[in-house]
């Protein structure tokens, strides 16, 4: 992301070196985990929302900027090791390299050098943020689990993506505005939340659309996990938890009824998403942002 390079050039260094420190015998194979190809889209929007709303990137930027990815990465491991995957981004997972027991060690490290990043924000509400955010997303995977085979609600499946997707942009962008004294925190906060909804809807469907590689194939419905086309797929074929696997495929795949109109939902959540941030003055980062925002209905 040219417009930010050297904010998140200095992060990656700056997060690695605060892995270094602790001197760990896993802090290497971590490192390289970290150092995997990613967009790294949590920091990026609040170096984004910084430069756009012209808020100096101190120290205490920086540590939000990382703690948000150092969190998101904690999750990642964690989830590999729940979905027994063997990849992550390209290469072999960290589950699968060092075994599940570690694995979530070094989960739990990712996850306690964020909370000392958080307390370098020095703003209390920073760390109240993010520990109601972390709740909501071990809740949000625990309803998930248990309701696994089970048909949700629209409203469920959009309320269980707020948890485990949105909560992790809301976090880092409403603490920003308490770290930076932003005063518009509900447009910040409702941006944050479209986005999330409309990324997570997205990553549903392009798991249904065979086109996503950073999990199996059609791993939700397998895994009895039902997402949005499959809900709409129920519209017309009722108790469709009750077809196959292959089955569902077929119905979607065939019929781009059901991928249209996942995609005009994710559009609802984005068009919101924009409209948020009507009070951001127009300069080339706010250009960025919506840019980010837009390319989520591009299928």
């Amino acid at each position: 992301m040219k417009i930010i390079e050297k904010e998140l050039n200095y992060l990656n260094e700056y997060m690695i070196n605060s892995l270094v420190d602790n001197n760990n015998q896993i802090s290497d194979d971590i490192s390289d985990y970290l150092s995997s190809k990613s967009k790294r889209l949590r920091p990026a929007f609040v170096f984004l929302f910084s430069k756009a709303l012209g808020i100096e990137i101190d120290e205490r930027i920086y540590s939000l900027a990382c703690a948000v990815e150092l969190v998101h990465n904690s999750t990642l491991v964690h989830d590999d090791i729940i979905d027994n995957a063997d990849t992550r981004r390209g290469k072999v997972s960290l589950n699968f390299k060092l075994g599940n027991s570690l694995s979530v060690l070094a989960g739990d490290i990712l996850l306690a050098v964020a909370l000392k990043h958080l307390v370098n924000c020095k703003n209390l509400d920073t760390v109240k943020i993010f520990s109601d955010a972390l709740y909501q997303m071990c809740k949000g995977e625990i309803n998930q689990n248990f309701a696994i085979g089970t048909l949700p609600t629209m409203d469920e499946y959009i309320k269980k993506s707020e948890k485990k997707t949105a909560e992790l942009y809301k976090a880092p962008l409403y603490s920003l505005c308490y770290i930076a004294g932003i005063k518009e925190k509900e447009e910040v906060l409702s941006f944050a939340y479209n986005f999330g909804i409309a990324f997570q809807i997205k990553d549903d469907l392009l798991n249904v659309m065979e086109t996503d590689n950073t999990k199996p194939i059609m791993s939700d419905i397998h895994n009895g996990i039902y997402t949005a086309p499959v809900l709409y797929l129920n519209e017309d074929i009722k108790n469709v938890a009750e077809l196959n696997e292959d089955e569902i495929i077929k119905h979607i795949q065939e019929n781009k009824k059901y991928i249209n109109k996942t995609v005009e939902l994710i559009d609802w959540y984005v068009n919101k998403a924009i409209s948020a941030i009507s009070f951001v003055p127009d300069n080339e980062y706010k250009n960025k942002i919506i840019e980010l925002t837009k390319n989520l209905s591009i299928i």
